[in-house]
């Protein structure tokens, strides 16, 4: 018997209360299986929930699969294997408890905040503004040439870092590496995701905005080289989501065909087993083989170390520096705005360095670097850490309550930035930057997707941005847009 749109719609529920039920028992008789279990069926109601609109939710889909990837993965499969996989760790079983209620207490606040989203009436009026669709014109076809410029000097620095690490190991990266490329190669590159944003905001046609996407992905593979995975698998995520926005938004042209679905099918697992893979290439350890399916699970299990993030950074938070003001969830804006070119000025501080030293780990606001200081000095010296959560920073910063806030803003978030008009350029440009990190921060900073927000280079890009298509438009009103070419 068929189900009906109503009927559907009620299984989430369902779940939700179930693994609220079965969590509920987990804690009382202090059982990991049950906790785990009670864990994945409420992740089990976001993901229904999320599918029941894909398209208008996709950045909520892939959050929570990200979400699972590094925080549900390890305590599911060894549940389900009947492994006691938090000795691992050697942390305390307190600590895992912890683990446990932050995660929870997340998916509960994403779960609700989604809800509240869905419920939210959006504007999607489509006024046609002939000045401002003559400005978004031009700004495309502006902020294109500014693309394709900028990613030359981004190439530039990343080959710097690609030559530097010829027959190095990857950690070497994290506390050798110091660029001798001039300051302006620099900033210039740090125009090339923001131009990039800036264009995509305008809404090309799906002919003109394929092959800067395809240069913005090719722009990670410098650093996949050297053995940092994130900017590789970050970018694809940003151009899954913008195919998605576009399709959802329903253009002239079909973004998600059948090319891009077959390629979508062969893609997702062959990249979670070329990132499987490469784990142990790049630490020059034997590789692990197997079958296809217990390769993936390896790698998801792998991929969850950052539950046990969770579990040590409760163990280790009372040895966190302290100091005024400290602040892990606004720490990016902090550290920008105190040791950036402002704090520099007003009150003669240092520049934070890029590496793992002292320095970041006693007196930097991150907590990736702080954590990994305080617990193992002598490994974090030579290059390694634990990276950090959202949570954990909400749960340092503002207790459990924290976490429940964050999550359910964080939850509303996810919805909103699908479902609005895509009518102002600007707006739209905010968004598609912050989609650039925002998927990472479950096992990263928990504001770090927004600090671009006050950085100068983000700003300096956007004003020269919309000045040069004020000036285009206005000396030299004869040149038409190119974007509506057929596909």
């Amino acid at each position: 018997m068929k189900l009906n749109l109503r009927d559907r719609k009620k299984i989430k529920y369902i779940f939700f209360s179930l693994g609220i039920l079965i969590f509920s028992y987990g804690q009382i008789v202090k059982n990991m299986f049950f906790l785990s279990m009670g864990m994945f069926i409420v992740w089990l109601a976001s993901m229904i929930f999320s599918m029941e609109s894909v398209r208008e939710k996709i950045v909520y889909f892939l959050f929570q699969i990200s979400f699972f990837t590094f925080l549900i993965s390890r305590p599911f499969i060894g549940s389900i294997e009947g492994s006691q996989w938090w000795l691992n760790s050697e942390q305390s079983l307190n600590n895992y408890y912890f683990a446990f209620s932050v995660v929870m207490l997340s998916q509960i606040g994403l779960f609700v905040g989604g809800l509240v989203s869905e419920k939210m009436i959006y504007n999607k009026k489509n006024i046609v503004d002939n000045k401002r669709e003559e400005f978004r014109c031009v700004l495309q076809n502006v902020s294109m040439i500014i693309f394709y410029v900028t990613i030359i000097f981004f190439f530039l620095q990343e080959s710097e870092k690609l030559f530097y690490m010829i027959e190095k190991n990857y950690v070497i990266y994290y506390t050798g590496f110091h660029s001798k490329l001039p300051g302006i190669v620099h900033t210039i590159a740090s125009f090339m995701k923001y131009s990039l944003c800036i264009f995509l905001a305008t809404l090309p046609s799906k002919r003109k905005a394929f092959f800067p996407l395809a240069l913005f992905q090719l722009s990670s593979i410098p650093q996949f080289i050297i053995g940092v995975r994130n900017p590789f698998v970050l970018n694809g995520l940003f151009i899954i989501t913008y195919y998605v926005i576009r399709d959802y938004l329903k253009d002239e042209s079909k973004w998600i065909g059948k090319i891009e679905k077959i390629l979508l099918i062969v893609c997702i697992p062959a990249g979670i087993i070329v990132m499987y893979l490469h784990s142990f290439i790049r630490s020059g350890g034997n590789i692990k083989g197997g079958n296809i399916f217990l390769m993936i699970k390896n790698f998801f299990y792998s991929q969850g170390v950052t539950f046990d993030v969770l579990a040590i950074g409760y163990g280790w938070k009372g040895n966190l520096p302290e100091r005024p003001f400290r602040n892990y969830t606004f720490g990016g804006f902090i550290d920008y705005i105190v040791h950036g070119r402002i704090g520099q000025a007003l009150w003669g501080t240092e520049p934070l360095p890029t590496t793992n030293c002292y320095t970041n780990g006693r007196l930097s606001n991150n907590l990736s670097h702080n954590l990994a200081y305080v617990q193992n000095q002598q490994s974090y010296l030579e290059g390694h850490g634990w990276g950090s959560s959202f949570m954990l920073e909400n749960y340092i910063d503002f207790g459990y309550i924290g976490v429940l806030i964050f999550s359910v803003i964080l939850g509303i978030l996810l919805i909103k930035m699908v479902k609005h008009s895509w009518k102002n350029s600007f707006a739209n440009t905010i968004i598609l930057v912050s989609l650039m990190n925002l998927y990472f921060i479950p096992r990263a900073e928990a504001t770090g997707w927004l600090v671009f927000i006050i950085t100068l280079q983000f700003w300096i890009c956007m004003l020269g941005n919309y000045m040069l298509t004020w000036l285009v438009r206005k000396y030299f009103p004869i040149i038409k847009d190119k974007s509506k070419d057929k596909e």
